[in-house]
């Protein structure tokens, strides 16, 4: 079974507050007062996916590609994604207890797995899978995406 990995690559939204926030160098964004001061609610939902990447020499060369890839493609999503962030599935072994990253190269073709982790601003589980997939799906043409996991934000 494939594991999430602790390290992530995030493929901002240019359109996002957040993103905004850290290019601005005088300071964060000034929001306008709401009537009500509730906390951000939203949903991460994770997919899960395999990435092809053809003409690397080296497993690392195909994640960093696949990556790469990805993250470009990803990286123009609508306004109710808050930010992507992609990490290598890793695979374990239950009798040694190590693992791997979730590879498979051969010929200089390789398969990659990945895991897209999307924040998305809305309080309804299944509304945020339905927005990510509408989102995000269109940019990764012909590549399923498996849901693994839907998490509120604490």
């Amino acid at each position: 079974m494939a594991e999430r990995s602790r390290k992530t690559t995030p493929a901002w939204n240019p359109s996002s507050d957040v993103q905004r926030a850290e290019n601005n160098r005088d300071g964060p964004i000034a929001r306008e007062p709401t009537e009500e001061s509730s906390p951000p609610t939203g949903h991460v939902v994770v997919f899960s996916l395999g990435w092809v990447v053809t003409g690397a020499e080296t497993g690392q060369d195909a994640i960093n590609i696949a990556v790469s890839e990805v993250g470009k493609r990803i990286g123009s999503t609508g306004e109710q994604i808050r930010s992507v962030d992609i990490s290598v599935q890793r695979l374990g072994c239950h009798s040694c207890g190590s693992g791997s990253d979730a590879l498979l190269l051969v010929s200089e073709t390789a398969l990659v797995g990945l895991f897209l982790e999307v924040e998305v601003a809305t309080e309804d589980p299944k509304m945020a899978e339905t927005i990510s997939r509408r989102e995000v799906g269109p940019n990764l043409h012909n590549t399923p995406l498996e849901p693994v996991e839907i998490v509120p934000i604490d």
